[in-house]
């Protein structure tokens, strides 16, 4: 059986409000051209897509990326609307209570996924460019990541540096769960 060309998946960026989850997608839909200066909140949800080609093939794996409000009003909402394949739990490495809010907001995700099949996902500890304000380890980060059955990793989306590692890094396991079989339903966007 050969794979199709594009393989399609949702992925959910979720956590705290103000922990840097637009500014990531914003950067990564612009390859590294556009971080936004000024905070503009999300609200309930703002869909993108891009493609991301799968190294040492002829294949690429479409991204529905949902950027989510992080105000607890439109949780409601966004359970209703939400069944993800893939999962980005942002939080601020300068803010300890969004990352403590990392727990709940796998929890949530976990609870709008329809299925119960793999969810594969990454903790992202995001504006490491503030190096003096810095207040959770990379140690806490990668042990909450294990814990949440999660790949952990850092960025800064101002710099540009690690931006597109997760999404990479989730199409890339996506593939692999698509060509192994894994879900019959995967290419369901």
């Amino acid at each position: 059986m050969s794979l199709p060309n594009v393989v399609r998946g949702r992925c959910v960026v979720v956590g705290d409000s103000t922990a840097g989850k637009t500014a990531l997608v914003q950067v990564f839909l612009s390859d590294g051209s556009d971080f936004p200066k000024n905070y503009n909140m999300t609200f309930t949800v703002e869909l993108h897509q891009k493609q991301v080609r799968i190294p040492d093939t002829a294949e690429s794996v479409e991204l529905f990326i949902y950027d989510c409000s992080g105000k607890d009003i439109y949780r409601d909402v966004l359970q209703s609307v939400l069944n993800p394949n893939l999962a980005i739990i942002v939080y601020d490495v300068t803010n300890e209570k969004s990352f403590q809010a990392a727990s709940e907001w796998h929890k949530f995700i976990r609870e709008t996924k329809k299925d119960k099949t793999t969810l594969p996902g990454v903790l992202m500890g995001c504006k490491t460019d503030l190096t003096e304000r810095r207040l959770i380890s990379p140690k806490e980060g990668n042990d909450l990541a294990n814990k949440l059955g999660f790949v952990y990793m850092e960025c800064s989306a101002k710099d540009n540096q690690n931006i597109d590692d997760a999404f990479f890094y989730l199409a890339n396991e996506w593939h692999k769960m698509y060509s192994n079989g894994v879900n019959a339903t995967l290419n369901a966007a």
